[in-house]
């Protein structure tokens, strides 16, 4: 069982080198993505923590700010260079720098090979209640970051300065009509995050490169991470293998609907008693007890 895990990482290099070490037995290979935003101190921490190993893959950087299409490029950038290696997998596995292992590698694999051919992907069709007005409008409006804003057209912004609305109201103009949905796309969203056969990477390596006008079409896109993989695999050929499922624990009480709950020594038991593989997201720089938790009471048995 050969597993690739695609690991988008922005900081924390210890808590990033402690998941690595977790997860790296034989046949694992991984391919990490550092922020374009990261500082070089930390990207430097980083690269040459793992520079010697031959089952680390570095991908090119691309400036990943949440919520913007570029985070879908660099994931895609992470599948075109796994393809390119040449090595056959069994399973990639998308992660942040942030994820943690809850199941042993041994059960990890286990699991793949009694699932052997079953694609892993939370998903739901749009539009639906759980997202905000349907969550089509994060598709169908212009979502445009300036000066660390983000404008959603044509929704309504509000400013104080009646000059600032009415320039606004002009710049605007050619944005007013909501964009049309990628033609023949039944359109579905979900968690970001997914555990994929590697004859379904290779056909997303394949399709992005055939049609780059449906990758440009998320461009603008409200969080294109959480609906382009969701789309476009839901109307693939694997659409009957998909499993609805992103394997993992997260908790969504957090009062922010946008981001998950950050996991402490508190959660633990909720985690232990979890079926699924990995959770996110830690944070050891406030609370490393956690992952040691973790590793002392579930990874060593």
């Amino acid at each position: 069982m050969r597993i690739a895990y695609v690991i988008l990482a922005h900081h924390y290099p210890e808590q990033l080198a402690h998941l690595i070490s977790k997860l790296n037995t034989d046949d694992i290979f991984f391919f990490i993505h550092i922020d374009k935003k990261t500082d070089m101190t930390i990207y430097n921490q980083i690269f040459n923590q793992f520079k010697e190993l031959t089952n680390v893959f570095f991908i090119k950087r691309y400036n990943s700010v949440w919520g913007t299409v570029n985070i879908v490029k660099a994931t895609l950038e992470g599948i075109n260079l796994i393809v390119e290696t040449g090595l056959e997998f069994d399973y990639i596995i998308l992660l942040s720098g942030q994820d943690y292992l809850i199941k042993s590698n041994a059960y990890i694999k286990t699991f793949l090979q009694a699932n052997q051919g079953k694609e892993f992907i939370e998903y739901f069709s749009l539009p639906d209640s759980r997202w905000g007005g349907g969550g089509l409008r994060r598709i169908e409006y212009w979502h445009i970051r300036w000066n660390n804003k983000c404008f959603s057209i044509p929704e309504k912004q509000e400013f104080k300065s009646p000059i600032a609305s009415f320039l606004y109201s002009l710049l605007i103009l050619p944005f007013l009509k909501k964009r049309k949905l990628p033609e023949g796309f039944a359109i579905y969203g979900g968690s970001q995050f997914w555990c994929l056969t590697g004859e379904c990477i290779k056909w997303i390596n394949i399709f992005v490169k055939k049609n780059p006008k449906f990758v440009k079409r998320f461009n603008y896109t409200f969080c294109a991470d959480e609906i382009f993989f969701h789309t476009l695999i839901l109307n693939s050929p694997f659409k009957d293998k998909v499993v609805n499922d992103n394997l993992r624990y997260i908790d969504w009480s957090n009062i922010n609907p946008y981001h998950p709950k950050t996991l402490d020594k508190n959660e633990f038991e909720k985690i232990r008693q979890s079926e699924k593989l990995f959770a996110r997201k830690f944070d050891a720089s406030k609370d490393s007890d956690i992952l040691d938790m973790i590793d002392q009471r579930i990874l060593s048995k």
